[in-house]
């Protein structure tokens, strides 16, 4: 409820304020321009997510989930130790492949059932850890990212792309350092 009020709260009164200032055409035709543009990126990212989706569906039903879990276990042995039940290994290889490509989107459906597998009365260590990979999720590709700026008519969309590894990179490893210390603290 307070995110919606903060929302009303600030376009009731950029609105009263244009009006107040005399512009109040300008400020409703701004307004509507403002909504019609929210309308076409939420069209595009659902279209994004849908292909992503199906994308991540697809490659799970061909098998590529269980080769990416062979693939990717003897890392994730290392890195979640045997705080990592067996059910859960494929969901998490197919959350973080996801992040890779920049799929966020189409990430959460197996983060959410990667979490599911990990859960328990209490968050484990390794969830902990789960967690904060999906959240800073190193990105070789920002795909989304590339998509919606594609869509608003860069002339270089990718452009981005190395800083944004760049800053995943190092906010994974902040993670999952700050992880593996409170797991020794706790």
């Amino acid at each position: 409820m307070m995110p919606q009020a903060v929302f009303g709260l600030l376009l009731g009164s950029a609105m009263l304020y244009g009006c107040a200032a005399g512009t109040g055409g300008e400020t409703f035709a701004a307004a509507l321009k403002g909504a019609e543009e929210a309308v076409e990126t939420a069209l595009l990212l659902a279209g994004t997510y849908g292909f992503f989706c199906g994308l991540m569906s697809l490659l799970q039903k061909a098998g590529a989930a269980e080769a990416l879990a062979r693939l990717f276990s003897p890392a994730l042995g290392r890195l979640f130790g045997k705080g990592l039940p067996p059910q859960a290994l494929e969901p998490v290889a197919m959350n973080l492949t996801a992040n890779l490509l920049g799929m966020g989107s189409a990430a959460t459906p197996m983060g959410l059932r990667a979490a599911e597998r990990m859960g328990g009365e209490r968050a484990s260590d390794a969830l902990c850890l789960f967690l904060v990979l999906n959240a800073s999720s190193v990105q070789v590709l920002p795909a989304t990212v590339i998509g919606l700026r594609a869509a608003a008519g860069s002339a270089d969309p990718a452009r981005g792309a190395l800083p944004a590894l760049g800053a995943t990179v190092i906010s994974t490893t902040v993670g999952v350092l700050s992880c593996k210390l409170m797991e020794k603290w706790t």
